[in-house]
Formats: C-alpha cells, sequence, structure tokens
C-alpha cells in the first residue's frame, strides 16, 4: 500500500483551477478520467490544454492521486486512451502531449489548431486523429506509426503533408474542403480516400491494392486516370469538369460509379470494369449513345442518364433483368413518348423489349434443361471433350444445368465454335479451343462476358472480331500459332495479365496502346517478324515477363535476349529518349 501523504485537500497536486487563461478542469472529471480512460472536455471554451491534462500519465501524479484520495485506488485507473477535445478554441499543443502516450483516440475537432508540435508523433498507439474544423496548413513530419483513420477536412492544407505517404497502417484519409492542388503521395495501406471540395485538376489513382471506396466529388478535374485496384467498390467524380475518362481497368470489383454533372459524351470507358458494377450514375452530362455493349453489366440495378443528350436508348436495355431503375429524364428521346417514361423503369423496358428482333430477345438466356445434374459435372464444373468430332445433346443439356466454369475443345476439327457453347455465357470463364481449324471467331464470342482465360493457340486466325472488346473480365489470352499480322485492336481494352501471341506474322508492335494495358504481366511476342523492338515497351506498368527472340530485329543482339526478361526491359529502359 502506498504511503498516504499530509493532510489535505484530495487531489490537492492536480485538483486546482487552471488559470491560464480561464480553462480548467473539475476534480471529478479527472478523477473518472483515471477510473475510465476516457476524458471528455469538449464544448468548454478552452484555449489552450490544461497542464493537468498533460499530466494525467505522470507516475509522480498517479502516486499523489492513489496517496492521497480515499476513493481511487491504484489498481482502479487506467492510462488515458481516448481524449476529446473537440468544440472548443485551442489554438496551440504543447510538446507535453508526448507525454500522452496511452492515447488510441485524439479528437481535435472544431478547434483553432495553425500547426502541430513535432512531438505528436511519440503517441505510437494512437489509431484515430480527429483535426478537422481547425486552421492547419500542414502537419509535422510525422504522426504515430499505428495510426488507422486521420480525418483533416475543412482546414487549409494545399498538398498532401509528406508524412501521410510514411503512414504504413493508414485505412481512412478524409481531406475534405482544403485547398488541395493534387493529391501526391499515398500509403498503401488505404482503403478509404475522402477529397471531395478541393481544387484537384487530376485525378491518377492506380496499383493502390487496398482502396475500395474514393470521393472526389465537386473538384475541378479535368483528368482521370483509375486502374489495377483489385478491391476497389466505390468511385465518385462527381461535379467536376470531365469530358472524358481513360478506360478504368483491372478494377473486378467495382460496383458503384458516380460521374454526374460533368460534360462527358461517353460511357464506354465504364465497360471494361462492369462485371460487378451494381450503380451508374452518368447523370447531367452530354452522353448522345449508349454502347450495345452496355447490356455487359449483367448485375447493374440503377443506371441514371437524365438530363443527357441521347436521342435513343439500346434495346437491349429491356433484357436487363437486375435493372430495377433506368432514369432518363431530360433527354431529347424521340422514339419514346413522355407517358412512356412517367410510366418508369419498367415501362421503359417493356417498350424496348418490343423494337428486338426475336433472335435478340433469346440474348435473355436459353433455357435451362430439366434433368438430374451430372454429379461429376456438378463438382468440377467441366465439360471436356478433347478430340471429339461431335458433342451429344445431353452433354450440352448438363453443362448448362450444372453451370460449367471451363470448356475444352482441343483437337476437335472444329471450323467454327459450336452455338451450345455460346449459351453456356451465364458461367463460362475458361475456354479452351486449342488445335482446331478456326479462321475466324464469331461476333457472339462478345457475349461470354464472364470468360477469364481463352486459349485459341494453332488455328488459322487473322483477326479477332471488335466484340472481343466487351470481355471485360479476360485475364488471360493465347493466340500462338495463328496467322495474325498486328496485335488485334480489341485486346488493347481489356485487363488481360498474360497476352501470348508468338508464332504469327506481326510486323510491329504499337508501345503506346501497349502502355495503356496496366495489368500486363506476360507478354509473348516470339516468333513474329517484328522489325524493330520499340524501348518504350518498358514502360508497360506492370510488365514483368518480356519474350521476343525469333523477331526480324537485330538490336538489342541476341546476348541481350539470352539473359531474360528482366535484363531485356532495363536494356530497353536505358534506351528510353529522354525528353
Amino acid at each position: 500500500m502506498a504511503r498516504r501523504a499530509a493532510r489535505g485537500k484530495p487531489f490537492s497536486g492536480i485538483n486546482k483551477v487552471v488559470a491560464e487563461q480561464g480553462n480548467k478542469v473539475s476534480q471529478k472529471l479527472l478523477l473518472n478520467a483515471l477510473r475510465s480512460g476516457t476524458l471528455n472536455l469538449q464544448n468548454r471554451e478552452m484555449t489552450c490544454i490544461p497542464d493537468d491534462v498533460y499530466k494525467l500519465n505522470d507516475p509522480e501524479l498517479l502516486k499523489n492521486v492513489v496517496g492521497e484520495n480515499d476513493e481511487l485506488k491504484w489498481w482502479e485507473t487506467e492510462p488515458i486512451a481516448k481524449l476529446y477535445l473537440c468544440s472548443n478554441k485551442i489554438s496551440t499543443i504543447t510538446p507535453a502531449i508526448a507525454g500522452l502516450n496511452s492515447l488510441t483516440l485524439l479528437d481535435l475537432r472544431d478547434n483553432a489548431l495553425e500547426s502541430l508540435p513535432e512531438e505528436i508523433s511519440q503517441l505510437e498507439v494512437l489509431v484515430r486523429l480527429e483535426l478537422s474544423h481547425n486552421k492547419l496548413t500542414t502537419l509535422p513530419g510525422s504522426l504515430g506509426p499505428a495510426l488507422l483513420h486521420l480525418s483533416l477536412n475543412n482546414n487549409l492544407i494545399s498538398e498532401i503533408p509528406p508524412c501521410i505517404a510514411k503512414l504504413q497502417a493508414l485505412q481512412t484519409l478524409d481531406i475534405r474542403e482544403n485547398g488541395l492542388k493534387s493529391l501526391g503521395v499515398l500509403p498503401a495501406s488505404l482503403q478509404s480516400l475522402v477529397a471531395d471540395d478541393n481544387k484537384i485538376s487530376s485525378l491518377t489513382l492506380e496499383n493502390h491494392p487496398s482502396l475500395t471506396a474514393v470521393t472526389a466529388a465537386n473538384n475541378v478535374l479535368t483528368h482521370c486516370r483509375v486502374g489495377n485496384m483489385a478491391k476497389l467498390k466505390v468511385l465518385s467524380v462527381r461535379v467536376n469538369k470531365l469530358e472524358s475518362i481513360e478506360p478504368i481497368l483491372n478494377c473486378p470489383e467495382l460496383a458503384e460509379i458516380m460521374l454526374g454533372k460533368n460534360f462527358l459524351n461517353s460511357v464506354d470507358f465504364v465497360i471494361p470494369c462492369s462485371a460487378n458494377l451494381t450503380l451508374l450514375d452518368c447523370s447531367d452530362n452530354k452522353v448522345s449513345a449508349l454502347p450495345e455493349t452496355i447490356t455487359s453489366m449483367s448485375n447493374l440495378k440503377r443506371l441514371d442518364l437524365t438530363n443527357n443528350d441521347l436521342n435513343s436508348l439500346p434495346p437491349q436495355l429491356g433484357l436487363m433483368e437486375n435493372l430495377t431503375s433506368l432514369a432518363v429524364d431530360g433527354n431529347p428521346l424521340r422514339a419514346i413518348r413522355r407517358e412512356i417514361i412517367s410510366k418508369g423503369t419498367n415501362a421503359i423496358k417493356d417498350y424496348l423489349k418490343l423494337k428486338l428482333a426475336p433472335e435478340d430477345v433469346e440474348q435473355s438466356g436459353p433455357t435451362i434443361p430439366d434433368i438430374k445434374p451430372d454429379e461429376i459435372m456438378l463438382q468440377t464444373k467441366t465439360l471436356e471433350v478433347d478430340k471429339k468430332s461431335s458433342v451429344p445433346d445431353d452433354l450440352w443439356d448438363q453443362a448448362l444445368v450444372c453451370g460449367i466454369v471451363r470448356l475444352s475443345m482441343q483437337h476437335c476439327a472444329l471450323s467454327s465454335i459450336p452455338e451450345q457453347a455460346m449459351n453456356l455465357r451465364a458461367t463460362l470463364q475458361e475456354l479452351d479451343l486449342g488445335s482446331n481449324n478456326l479462321h475466324t471467331l464469331p461476333a457472339e464470342i462478345g457475349k461470354l462476358t464472364k470468360l477469364r482465360k481463352l486459349n485459341v493457340i494453332n488455328n488459322n486466325l487473322k483477326e479477332l472480331p471488335t466484340e472481343m472488346s466487351s470481355l471485360v473480365a479476360l485475364e488471360d489470352i493465347n493466340l500462338s500459332q495463328n496467322k495474325l499480322d498486328a496485335i488485334p485492336e480489341c485486346l488493347y481494352s481489356l485487363p488481360l495479365c498474360n497476352m501470348i501471341l508468338s508464332n504469327n506474322q506481326i510486323g510491329k508492335v504499337e508501345p503506346a496502346k501497349l502502355i495503356q494495358m496496366t495489368s500486363l504481366v506476360c507478354l509473348d511476342l516470339e516468333n513474329n517478324n517484328i522489325g524493330r523492338l520499340p524501348p518504350e515497351l518498358s514502360l508497360i506498368p506492370n510488365l514483368r515477363t518480356l519474350l521476343v527472340m525469333g523477331n526480324t530485329f537485330k538490336i538489342p543482339r541476341a546476348d541481350v535476349l539470352a539473359r531474360g526478361s528482366s535484363e531485356v526491359l532495363t536494356w530497353l529502359k536505358n534506351k528510353v529518349p529522354q525528353p
């Protein structure tokens, strides 16, 4: 038991009126703080933090408290974990803040802070720091390493402070309503970014593996490039000055896109990321036409196109089963009467269906046979009919019933893809058509919007249909041993990771287009007719494997090529013309 101090008023060491600028903390509040680990001093007209607050973790202070107060026992005390100081008039924080190194939450919202001391970085277990509605123009050189949540909205910050990039645990950053002109470097751990109501003119976000939500509404954006973010679910760039947006690539989880009140004349850039999209808000823009491939957004529930320049709607919209809200008011639609639009989504969809040809109506999906699923196929989700000249109808029926994800038809002497394969579009993810006699691929292949892998090695293809640009989930394609004389245009907009084009007749490559393929990891161009290898191929963002042996170019020499992709890419990078 600690020795009792000399008699006097309990808490005499800390229970005093703080005279400085009229601030004070009552004995009751301090006692409760030491018991609970939480001190709430919000909305008290304080102009500074009282000294006794800074000393709440001081061992001498705790010793005095235990010795002088019969109501408080040492084993009942808690380190101060949460400190609420919001809605005061505090203008400075002293270096003594370092003494509160047990804080996990520090709430300084709605004060008059113009700066923070460097010592705030010593709060090593701080996970939430609330600094909104102050007068901060920058931050210290570093903040607590455990920080998860940082709120800086409504300050005077004109650029992202460098210390934010060092916060390797940071998950949420709210920097609304500052004077930001650019975002700068952000930590890889960031999950949510709120940057609305600033002066940002260009938004480039790529290769942020943890980001799930980005909002940059009400800025002055004229450029937007977003891609290669596997977890991104929400993107909002409403109320900006965007006339176009670069194709959104490799964002497979993207579910909500808000683009209202810009100057966009097309929504084609959305198609590559449309597989899981449920909400697309493109209201108050200048969109004059919708691509027919918009129907690849099979999960879309809400489509807002109010106040645009649309003269017509694709009839295929009527087949989108999940679409429950279609807003088209404020467009110069000529073919749809006003009374139909006023009746709402179902009336519009019913009208559009009437405009479809019978064969188009069948796109809604084949009838699923009422048969017992084959147990093996149901388990493997695979149909392999390699080296078969024909496939029995009952096998195709089983493929439909079992919802197969992989179909292999190698060495089948196919001159065309069976229609039954197209009927598997609702589930098919892998299609292997290697070693057949295909001279063309049908336009209908663009309906296989779930397809991730396509193998057509060893055929006679000279080109690919443009409809393949609708294969928004395609990651791997093998076109080796065909008769292509150029890289097909439809491939550039796809989120491909692996593109195999060896043993063709390709004469040149266009690096400017390949650089846009931000997901591309492997590019195989071996045994073609390429006469010059552009150094700019080294600028493809995520390219790791580049295979180019067996072409007609002389530079780089064979000894460089023999060292492997890493050496080739380094050699090419050193040859890129400097600006």
